[in-house]
């Protein structure tokens, strides 16, 4: 450990090397790698890690880097420990964003480095205080904080008090999994702990209800699980992983206030695993963009359409700031993506020196001809181009594959500037990008909700697809628009049309008349017939006559 109790960043290039690189050898490590000879587990298991601690966590970014489990296990690294990323990517944005910002942070001055503090004896006097607070169950009460704080330290402490003094009480607690409640279960190792899809096939309404990293849940199921036991405690970390839980701080918060009696907010700032101004967090903060934005833009007014590597470091902070609030479930991959992804662009609207408007959207396709047979047949699904994969397989159009189309990935509105067609004007700039940029269609992606289909009909993009099966994060139908852009359309995208609207309808509750005699319901009928759909996926191709 160090002696300043300060967490290390430590950029190895070979993974047969970083040992090397630590001041003192340990027998702690967690490794994550993607190369099964090389680590305790594969990068995408980053989750089943959480909850625990570790003096030195190394990451194998040697094939891709996984900025998710870097924001998430960061978290896990007690005082004096090592982070330590393993890999070489010169052309990547964000590697260098990385490499740049630590370097910075070694180069402050001496004497104006900041001096750790000694780590805290628990619990603090402000966690006392929580503790005291969360006493109160008539109230729904919900705590966020960045990593380390000790709220789920705190949460087992209130749950065990609770226990000792009310021991008839049920409570039950809930978590994204049981490893990420770990230690709130350990302060209150007489708590029930029930997964929480079974909590809602249980509905047990006696029970107060605790759920821990709340924002790594669906925001519907946490809604359904208020709704059938009494709330109590809820707490998630507001940067990091999981989502993000700053934008779900924002959307839970507000239904709760809505739908819930006497909501109280609560927060933890100082760090108890780490000192205070400990480099390795204000690192994280500072490359992933997690703390607030900086209050000036470079421009006072008008729309910018680039690549966010080119962006500004305020801009680019302003615009991910509304991009994380807005929508609950992004996270630092995205980030990443946007920096390192040439496909990917971003459309700005100023006003004010600052970015009050965000458009995200992508170029996909054409795609191979090589790949396209195997991807209608249902025997690939390479990564991205989800629009002319989607359209392609599910609605047994080729054309769809060999179209150069742009996509509206997300759309975001500064709330102090909504309602006033800000987004419309920021959907109208993409549509002249794209077809400048010789696209041949625009087209979007969402759980469909009648208001959302009512503003994108609104910018003329007409229903394309609506899958009858609810999306697990958002539990609606996953709905794809378009518009074409071009003066020649493709022979079935008048059906094709024709089609997306009966679907709806009959998705909906409300068929229409039938679509029999429609060509894209024998074309979905004869891949079921092929075996290369299954029947759950053509469901209203195959109630059509």
């Amino acid at each position: 450990m160090l002696a300043t109790g300060y967490r290390q960043l430590i950029f190895a290039t070979h993974m047969n090397s970083w040992q090397q690189l630590l001041p003192a050898p340990t027998d702690l490590s967690l490794v994550l790698s993607d190369s099964p000879s090389q680590g305790d587990a594969t990068l995408s298991r980053y989750r089943d890690y959480l909850g625990h601690e570790y003096p030195c966590v190394v990451i194998d970014c040697t094939n891709s880097i996984h900025v998710d489990a870097i924001a998430a296990l960061a978290g896990t690294i007690t005082a004096g420990g090592y982070l330590v990323l393993v890999g070489n990517h010169p052309t990547s944005a964000i590697w260098q964003r990385f490499k740049s910002a630590w370097s910075e942070l070694q180069q402050t001055p001496q004497g104006q480095q900041p001096q750790a503090s000694e780590l805290p004896a628990l619990p603090t006097p402000q966690q006392r205080t929580l503790i005291q607070e969360l006493n109160n169950t008539a109230a729904v009460h919900i705590v966020t904080a960045p990593r380390g704080r000790g709220k789920s330290h705190v949460l087992g402490a209130a749950i065990a008090e609770l226990s000792e003094h009310q021991p008839d009480r049920r409570v039950v607690v809930t978590a994204p999994r049981k490893a990420n409640a770990r230690v709130l279960l350990n302060k209150a190792p007489k708590v029930q702990f029930v997964a929480w899809d079974k909590l809602l096939k249980e509905k047990k309404a006696d029970a107060l209800l605790v759920i821990d990293e709340a924002a790594g849940l669906p925001l519907w199921a946490i809604q359904q699980l208020c709704n059938d036991y009494t709330p109590w405690l809820m707490a998630t970390t507001v940067e990091g992983y999981e989502g993000c839980g700053r934008g779900f701080a924002i959307h839970f918060s507000q239904w709760a206030s809505e739908h819930l009696a006497n909501v109280q907010q609560h927060a933890l700032e100082q760090p108890i695993r780490w000192p205070i101004n400990d480099p390795l967090e204000r690192w994280l903060q500072q490359t992933l963009l997690l703390t607030k934005a900086p209050a000036d833009a470079s421009r006072n007014e008008g729309l910018l359409t680039t690549q966010a590597r080119h962006l500004p470091e305020a801009d680019l902070h302003q615009a991910f700031e509304l991009l994380l609030e807005a929508h609950y479930q992004s996270s630092p991959n995205d980030l990443a993506l946007l920096l390192d992804d040439s496909s990917q662009f971003i459309t700005l609207l100023y006003q004010e020196q600052r970015v009050i408007g965000v458009c995200w959207h992508a170029l996909e396709g054409p795609l191979q001809d090589d790949l396209c047979k195997p991807i209608i047949q249902g025997k690939r699904r390479p990564p991205g181009n989800l629009l002319p994969q989607a359209i392609g397989y599910y609605l047994q159009q080729p054309w769809a594959l060999k179209t150069r189309w742009c996509r509206i990935t997300r759309i975001a509105v500064h709330p102090d500037f909504r309602r006033r067609h800000y987004a419309s004007a920021l959907i109208a700039e993409v549509k002249a990008w794209a077809k400048h940029n010789q696209c041949e269609a625009l087209g979007t992606s969402f759980g469909y909700s009648p208001t959302l289909a009512k503003f994108w009909q609104h910018n003329s993009f007409t229903a394309i697809r609506t899958s009858n099966k609810r999306d697990r994060v958002s539990a609606r139908h996953q709905h794809i628009r378009a518009c074409w852009l071009t003066d020649t359309a493709p022979t079935n995208w008048h059906p094709l049309l024709d089609y997306a609207q009966a679907e709806l309808q009959w998705i909906n509750g409300t068929p229409g008349c039938s679509l029999s005699a429609n060509p894209i319901i024998q074309q979905i009928k004869k891949a079921v017939a092929n075996g290369y759909m299954p029947e759950a996926a053509a469901a209203f191709a195959l109630s059509q006559g």
